[in-house]
């Protein structure tokens, strides 16, 4: 699952023509302020590429100026308590405004950053009252400019991309608000986290059915989600024929997909290399929650793409549950690009929104360096990490064993200090994956990318049984795998390792606490 294939004390109203007096204020200010550094804005790539000149200087660039939210370790604090099963504030969870007044930024903080922006040329473009990004489009050289560094071109193995040299800088009057600038280079590109079977077939659907899927993780019995939505977080298209097509040949009746556009990006009308991520996701959803409604959002497939995305889901505040199949290697963006997507993550948590992710299916080398290390944003403490199985069913259909899958994603964080990956997990072998229609033709898909949108899909049907979304589950995963239930609620999959971790009894680096029994897990929740 990567990003390139497997994804304000009152309310702030949307940004208003900035006050001629304010813009030159601000200019004349910025003129005469000391500039301070906006630390860890550098991409990491730059450091082991090489130089090979500058973008031609009427390129267009695109930014994205994360402010500050305030009072993060009380946010961190209440998004603990609002997920902690023994906590007084357990699901007490926040609307968008409420968000807003009590952590997001200030009004007078957006006002006065939008109009910095704007005095240096550059285009700003209003978000929505509850977002913590403002996102602003100029020339390389205005952006340059803007935050007094330069942007150059490099290639590194390959691959060649633009970066800013040096860290930006900015007003010390404005700088103590950003918490990052995003878009200052175009590194980072998502994969997906999906792999399909060679032996693919156009005529008839091999694979993991609806049925199957949830006779083999004890789905049956909690209703069809009617009434509950779902986000899908994407970096490509779909083809709604594909989809009906799926849902007829089951008889799911699921409601069309709608595609919420991120930054003006929506491929439908011509998809590319993801396309089969993206309909993977989405017939996923459908067969474990038939009548959940489905909202495909499309970003661009960029770090400045993934945080509007998540502001966006944020704000928006229209789903329960959202499910992520894209990633890429946590130390392919900065830290300041992962912190931003945090703070998005944690007001979405602080709403109810439950995220699920693709763990990557690179064993336990995300990177492809030898070396250990986790998928982002499957890492992140306000996500459940989902890993990969290979799930064997009886001929009528049951659970009959499971190991862990070779490919699947799992380790230790090196963002986010004690957190390891992933938290639960599902069928993910392509050997034993899921019949999805994609591209005009039958197709057996593995990968986490399938195993995210199972766990999607279940949760959505729990909000609906149990009358209200859930928000993070990590904290009760947790808690029921060392209770005495953990049996009822999970297969514990005890086999197989993924290169330097092995599965075991209880939790473990590969599969995290194991496979749903989606009924005890209602049980458990109800109880």
């Amino acid at each position: 699952m990567k990003k390139s294939l497997r994804v304000l004390a009152a309310s702030i109203a949307p940004l208003p023509v900035i006050a001629g007096a304010m813009l030159a204020a601000t200019t004349a200010s910025a003129a005469t302020t000391p500039l301070v550094a906006v630390p860890h804005t550098v991409n990491p790539a730059v450091a082991s590429s090489v130089a090979v000149g500058r973008p031609a200087a009427t390129d267009k660039v695109s930014v994205a100026v994360s402010l500050k939210l305030r009072d993060q370790a009380g946010l961190d604090k209440f998004v603990a308590a609002v997920g902690d099963p023994h906590s007084s504030e357990y699901r007490h969870f926040l609307t968008p405004a409420q968000f807003t007044a009590r952590f997001g930024p200030t009004r007078q903080e957006v006002d006065s950053v939008s109009a910095f922006l704007a005095s240096r040329g550059l285009s700003v473009t209003p978000h929505q009252a509850d977002s913590q990004v403002i996102d602003a489009t100029g020339t390389a050289d205005q952006v340059g400019n803007a935050f007094n560094t330069e942007l150059r071109l490099y290639r590194q193995h390959g691959h060649e991309f633009y970066a800013n040299a040096t860290e930006p800088t900015l007003p010390a009057a404005i700088a103590g608000s950003v918490a990052a600038i995003t878009g200052l280079d175009n590194h980072a590109v998502l994969h997906a986290d999906a792999v399909k079977q060679p032996a693919a077939t156009s005529k008839a659907a091999s694979g993991l059915t609806p049925s199957k899927i949830k006779s083999g993780y004890g789905v049956s019995g909690l209703g069809t989600g009617s009434g509950e939505s779902v986000a899908l977080w994407e970096f490509d298209g779909f083809k709604t024929s594909n989809i009906s097509t799926y849902d007829s040949n089951y008889g799911l009746g699921s409601p069309t997909p709608s595609t919420v556009s991120v930054d003006g990006a929506n491929y439908n009308s011509s998809p590319g290399d993801g396309q089969g991520e993206v309909e993977l996701d989405i017939e996923i959803v459908q067969a474990v929650a038939p009548a959940a409604k489905t909202y495909v959002y499309e970003a661009p497939n960029s770090d400045q793409g993934q945080i509007d995305m998540a502001a966006q889901i944020a704000a928006d505040d229209k789903v329960g549950v959202t499910s992520i199949s894209w990633g890429e290697c946590e130390t392919a963006s900065s830290s300041a690009t992962i912190q931003s997507t945090h703070d998005a993550l944690a007001q979405g948590v602080a709403e109810g929104i439950s995220f699920y992710a693709a763990s990557g299916d690179s064993g336990s080398d995300d990177c492809g360096d030898g070396t250990t290390a986790v998928d982002y944003p499957a890492s992140d403490p306000d996500v459940s990490g989902v890993g990969g199985t290979t799930l064997t069913e009886t001929s009528a259909g049951a659970w009959s064993k499971e190991t862990a899958w070779a490919d699947g994603g799992g380790g230790v964080s090196t963002s986010f200090s004690g957190r390891t990956v992933p938290d639960v997990s599902a069928d993910a072998n392509p050997s034993t994956g899921y019949a999805i229609y994609s591209a005009g033709s039958w197709v057996e898909y593995g990968g986490t990318s399938c195993a995210a949108p199972v766990w999607s899909g279940i949760t959505a049907l729990l909000d609906n049984e149990l009358g209200g979304d859930q928000g993070n589950l990590d904290a009760t995963f947790a808690s029921i795998g060392k209770g005495s239930s953990y049996s009822k609620v999970f297969h514990d999959i005890k086999s197989g390792s993924n290169g330097s971790y092995s599965a075991a009894t209880g939790y473990d680096k590969v599969t995290g606490w194991g496979t749903p029994i989606a009924s005890g897990l209602y049980s458990a929740l109800a109880g």
